[in-house]
């Protein structure tokens, strides 16, 4: 054999040896960014708080679907009204994607400027987003002499009292907006620390109107006071598509919307400044309740693959029967496209309706 023909022969086995390399099967985890790596979510809640299940819920199902299988992991990082985690997030966590936040955002405070707030939620990277269960307004049927028989009633009641969270808190101002629109009076009562607190308010008599989640109005506040005939439900916030149409909470498709119970009561479809307002804060509030947020100039391999794996995962019939079971209720995803427009909106809100959520917020407080 000449030195030729060896040269030759061995080349042919080494294209062998590297085709072969490139066709056999991979047997370990699946190829991707993520392969081997650790994901914290940074959750900027307390970890007995219902947004941390929602969290937790959520993780679990990320990692079951992120490409390279990596580890997810829940840290809650509670305190400043979640400004800690905000500003971890944005401040402190690596770009690569390997730490990011998920929880609720305040829009109110990016809008109004309120202490700690020295960034705006679009510096952050958008990964997508959750609407949480719309909101009921409800109250005890002893608002009114002789009983509160129908939702349009509460217009005469003499001694509405509101039981609420901070008179800034985004749910006490869009429902107060409505209480206001629909031309009820009211008493603001804030301070309570929880929905669940305020639930037990009304129940004590020691105040008698209130808002709360669908899931939670059906599961606590129909046992608790509808069925027994001590409460009722006023009204639902309607819900805003990604079609900018209003449309009825289907969770509960009995309780007539904000703009159907004014229609009722005033014979025209609700208009002007209060209306403008309601619907603005039904985009920037409502809309997307919370959020998964990258650290600004997130790495963008990980952008792709953790935007592509969210919306998978909340789409599979696995994620949808396991929050129905745990939260009675599943959390919708909002992808990260209009994500961004909802963030977005917040810096549009016109000075007239900024004016006018001040104002109430003003009233709210009792100045």
């Amino acid at each position: 054999m000449t030195d030729q023909t060896t040269h030759c022969h061995l080349l042919k086995l080494a294209l062998a040896a590297l085709l072969l390399t490139v066709v056999v099967p991979d047997t370990g985890l699946a190829a991707g960014y993520y392969e081997g790596e650790t994901i914290t979510v940074v959750i900027g809640l307390d970890a007995a708080a219902g947004g941390s299940t929602v969290g937790r819920l959520l993780a679990k199902h990320l990692e079951e679907h992120l490409e390279g299988k990596p580890t997810v992991i829940v840290n809650n990082m509670p305190g400043a009204s979640g400004l800690n985690a905000h500003l971890y997030v944005l401040l402190k966590a690596p770009k690569d994607g390997t730490t990011v936040y998920y929880g609720p955002r305040s829009s109110l405070g990016e809008l109004l400027e309120l202490p700690g707030f020295s960034f705006k939620y679009n510096q952050f990277t958008p990964l997508g987003g959750v609407q949480i269960a719309g909101l009921v307004i409800y109250a005890r049927t002893d608002v009114v002499p002789g009983g509160l028989v129908r939702p349009r009633d509460i217009t005469n009641a003499q001694r509405l009292i509101f039981g609420g969270m901070a008179p800034e808190h985004g749910r006490m101002i869009i429902s107060t907006m409505g209480l206001d629109l629909l031309g009820a009076n009211y008493t603001f009562i804030p301070g309570y620390p929880s929905s669940g607190n305020i639930r037990a308010a009304v129940i004590s008599g020691e105040v008698n109107t209130a808002t709360d989640a669908a899931h939670a109005y059906l599961n606590q506040v129909v046992p608790q006071l509808n069925d027994n005939g001590t409460g009722m439900p006023i009204y639902s916030m309607p819900l805003l598509n990604e079609n900018g149409e209003l449309v009825q909470n289907p969770l509960v498709p009995d309780v007539a919307s904000l703009p159907a119970l004014y229609e009722e009561i005033h014979g025209e479809a609700p208009s002007g400044l209060a209306w403008e307002s309601i619907r603005t804060m039904l985009e920037i509030d409502q809309t997307m309740q919370h959020v998964f947020l990258g650290p600004p100039n997130m790495n963008q391999e990980a952008v792709a693959a953790f935007r592509a794996s969210f919306m998978a995962a909340l789409k599979t019939s696995t994620y949808r029967e396991e929050a129905q079971r745990i939260l009675s209720y599943v959390p919708e995803p909002v992808g990260h496209q209009r994500q961004a427009e909802i963030l977005a909106a917040t810096s549009k809100v016109t000075p007239a309706v900024l004016s006018y959520i001040k104002q109430h917020i003003q009233k709210n407080s009792g100045y």
